[in-house]
């Protein structure tokens, strides 16, 4: 197996395994699936955080969750889902995790950073060969 090769097949199950995560976590937030809290109480945890426009924010942030992860898992426009994806974590860092350090026992950001991380190689290189929409 060629480097181009292994490189396309790392990229594939990475991109299905944060993409099927933010699936689960979208379809929590959207629909209540998975124990999820579901719209309702994704417009209530937005409010308690301090989001302007709760309830546009629960829905928008749902949404790049729930269609990014079908997006990135599919390898459709990929590198704009993994992108989007991003920049939610890094926003949830920001307001949710920084002030409770590194640790994700104490609340901290060290899942968030993993997952912005491991999206940082489908930003740069694209979802590979075996992606359905890749530009």
């Amino acid at each position: 197996m060629n480097k181009e090769n292994k490189r396309d097949i790392s990229i594939l199950f990475l991109r299905i395994m944060l993409g099927s995560i933010f699936f689960a976590h979208g379809a929590q937030k959207l629909f209540g699936m998975f124990g999820g809290i579901g719209i309702e109480g994704t417009t209530r945890m937005m409010e308690g955080l301090g989001f302007y426009a709760p309830e546009t924010c629960a829905v928008v942030w749902s949404f790049i969750e729930f269609f990014g992860g079908i997006f990135l898992a599919f390898g459709v426009l990929a590198r704009y889902a993994a992108l989007l994806l991003s920049f939610i974590m890094a926003i949830s860092i920001l307001k949710i995790n920084a002030s409770y350090g590194f640790f994700i026992q104490n609340g901290g950001y060290e899942y968030n950073l993993l997952i912005i991380v491991s999206c940082l190689p489908v930003i740069l290189l694209g979802g590979g060969k075996w992606s359905l929409w890749d530009v």
